[in-house]
């Protein structure tokens, strides 16, 4: 296993924002647009029927905001990055009705306390600086009987798994690659943050999906460059509020 970096502003470690951005998009176009739909699918199945807000942190180009708003049409689905122009790039992409994309920084989340019903993410929690601060806020502002389905790299998945992703990559996309499995998680390192922040309720895991979402995915599964990949050892996930817990 990798020694942890502490904080991982931006993985590709381009100069330009904008290059950032475009290299990011191309990634998730390529590789990770079946993974967005596949989380969607599993928060579906773990979250039953919900109303009111819901927010991915850390949206990013707004691929999971756009098929959990499918799913959950009586929903609003809020994107939340601290990037304008990924902001405005998702913005872009989006053309579903029931979104919306804000930006702001996840150590301040601009939200009353317990008014959103849904949070969700994905591949961002090892960009924030203050985790346990951030998972704080994710507290304050969960509502009642409020959904958690927080996922990332997992940093202890194995070195030739580690490998044969990146070598699929171009050259900044595997350096992104190396660089956010350095600055993720293990599931014991995340369970001990999720217990200082006082989330007992959230169970950290690896992240696995359920024969229903893998159904609902199988040509997308066939299609992606990433399939047969072992996803329970590459990904970890925080669950709460699920209907099934």
């Amino acid at each position: 296993m990798v020694e942890r970096k502490e904080r991982l502003e931006e993985e590709f470690e381009l100069g330009a924002e904008e290059e950032a951005i475009h290299e990011y998009e191309a990634l998730t176009d390529g590789y990770l647009h079946v993974t967005a739909s596949l989380i969607a699918d599993e928060i579906a199945h773990l979250a039953k029927a919900r109303t009111g807000v819901a927010v991915d942190l850390g949206c990013g180009p707004g691929s999971l905001v756009s098929e959990l708003a499918l799913r959950f049409p009586q929903l609003l689905v809020i994107g939340l990055d601290i990037s304008f122009p990924m902001t405005k790039l998702a913005q872009e992409r989006n053309n579903v009705e029931n979104v919306a994309f804000v930006v702001a920084d996840v150590h301040h989340l601009p939200f009353q306390t317990q008014s959103v019903q849904m949070i969700v993410s994905h591949g961002a929690m090892h960009h924030w600086r203050e985790l346990v601060r951030a998972l704080t806020e994710v507290k304050r502002v969960l509502a009642d009987k409020g959904f958690v389905y927080l996922s990332d790299l997992k940093r202890d998945t194995p070195d030739d798994l580690v490998e044969e992703i990146a070598s699929l990559l171009n050259k900044n996309q595997a350096r992104a690659f190396l660089n956010s499995i350095k600055a993720a998680y293990t599931v014991k390192e995340l369970a001990a943050l999720v217990a200082a922040a006082a989330l007992g309720h959230i169970q950290v895991e690896p992240e696995s999906f359920s024969r229903r979402a893998i159904a609902r995915n199988i040509e997308k599964l066939r299609e992606s460059p990433l399939r047969g990949m072992r996803r329970a050892a590459i990904n970890l996930r925080m669950v709460g509020g699920a209907e099934t817990l």
